[in-house]
């Protein structure tokens, strides 16, 4: 009894095991995210992230775009239109049955015969399309999944780039602030000073104009930091104004380690499935030579009296003798692409090896730099209060203080610069390695 049911049980899992279209705006993330993000740390769903609040990590920035935006939701709907080729490619394997009607006019009896005919065949082997087609399916779903985690990858980095830069922004735009204050300040001194007869008045027309100049560097900074706050807007589906914790410590890898496995990116694992997608095609095409066997069958009812009901099936065979050289052109262009994607392979595994390179001494060259510029920084502050205590002991001038807060400006600019190159090239590496998104274990 299980068993004469055991097609049916078939026919509902495959009706039933079917990828969803995505959706926008229903808080939750879609069974294709969760497919692909199934090795992530990733855990949160969107009803626990309030939307409303101030400040979102990077993590928090991905998961809301993937429910508010319809870049990657354009991707994944590729994933569920393989799906659909997946479950076509097994309907190759069930009859096919057809109800024919027909009424011809003028009626000649002997010549033709008004009626309606069902006809039936249920294909057994037609070379090996059935086969390759189900295999092929296969392989372009897995592809497609493939080319959606590459796809969450660069939307990813360019989360991260833009949080980090409206981060960077953010700094920089204080630092403007403070540098517009102190230069008030000291125009305000120097003013004082001109007008008791201690300072030129050449003194104060150069303080109006680095105080012009700072305002001016403002007013680019809040320019600036808005346009960034429109795009990771339009990255992230949000519309009101937020703030970022743009941590990337859990991003951080051990750059030292030089045997980065190349299988973990998402091009390389395409590459991959490419080749097998063409060798797929090869073993398609030399199924030419295959003969097709199917059964075949008709039924004809009779309708009136001088009409007898006829039916007739059978076994039809049919071995391909000669297609005008058809068979073997596309066994010799489907190897072509087989020798065309294993190449490409190749070059794919070298780029991947020349980016993970690039990403690591980026990092570590980011990393030094920051030091660098954060000793610097130290150091023209000191600096500068060094140059008050010596103004008040007469020994430099307002102008001199003046200068020493601009140099602790540059300084602290660099610094910030160089933060974000630190940490911006901290999630390159991470990304280069094939990682999507930090692991469990980390």
């Amino acid at each position: 009894m299980i068993r004469s049911f055991g097609p049916f049980f078939v026919l509902f899992f495959l009706i039933t095991c079917r990828s969803a279209p995505v959706t926008l705006g229903d808080n939750r993330i879609e069974p294709v995210y969760e497919q692909v993000l199934r090795d992530s740390a990733i855990k949160a769903r969107l009803y626990e992230i309030d939307a409303n609040k101030q400040k979102f990590t990077i993590e928090e920035l991905f998961v809301l775009s993937l429910d508010r935006t319809e870049q990657m939701a354009i991707t994944a709907e590729k994933t569920f239109a393989a799906d659909a080729k997946v479950r076509r490619s097994y309907g190759a394997w069930l009859p096919r049955l057809n109800l024919t009607a027909a009424q011809y006019a003028p009626e000649r009896p002997g010549f033709v015969v008004p009626g309606v005919r069902f006809t039936a065949r249920q294909n057994i082997m037609t070379g090996l399309t059935e086969y390759t087609g189900v295999v092929g399916a296969r392989l372009e779903r897995v592809a497609e999944e493939q080319g959606l985690r590459a796809e969450l990858s660069a939307h990813l980095l360019n989360i991260a780039d833009a949080a980090l830069q409206l981060q960077l922004s953010e700094s920089l735009v204080v630092q403007a602030t403070d540098a517009v204050r102190v230069t008030e300040s000291s125009l305000s001194e120097i003013r004082r000073r001109v007008a008791i007869g201690r300072n030129k008045r050449g003194d104060a027309l150069k303080a109006e104009a680095r105080l012009k100049q700072k305002q001016a560097d403002l007013l680019a900074q809040q320019e600036k930091l808005a346009q960034l706050r429109r795009y990771l807007g339009f990255l992230t589906g949000l519309s009101n104004e937020f703030g970022v914790d743009s941590a990337t410590e859990k991003y951080a890898a051990d750059e030292s380690k030089h045997d980065v496995d190349l299988s973990l990116r998402a091009d390389i694992a395409l590459g991959k499935t490419v080749v097998d997608i063409r060798k797929n095609e090869v073993d398609a095409a030399n199924g030419g030579h295959l003969p097709n066997i199917y059964l075949d069958g008709s039924y004809r009812p009779a309708l009136e009296a001088n009409q007898q009901t006829s039916y007739f099936g059978g076994v039809v065979a049919e071995l391909p003798l000669f297609q005008g050289g058809q068979t073997v052109e596309n066994a010799n262009m489907a190897a072509s692409r087989l020798r065309q994607a294993e190449l490409e392979l190749r070059q794919a595994e070298r780029k991947a090896r020349v980016e993970v390179d690039d990403a690591r001494e980026s990092l570590t060259k980011a990393q030094a730099e920051f030091e660098a510029y954060s000793e610097s920084a130290v150091a023209a502050e000191k600096n500068y209060r060094a140059q008050l205590s010596d103004m008040r002991l007469g020994i430099a001038t307002i102008l001199d203080v003046l200068q020493a807060s601009e140099d602790v400006q540059l300084a602290r600019t660099a610094a910030a610069q160089a933060e974000y190159r630190r940490q911006i090239a901290r999630v390159r590496f991470f990304v280069a390695r094939g990682l999507l998104f930090p692991q469990a274990s980390n």
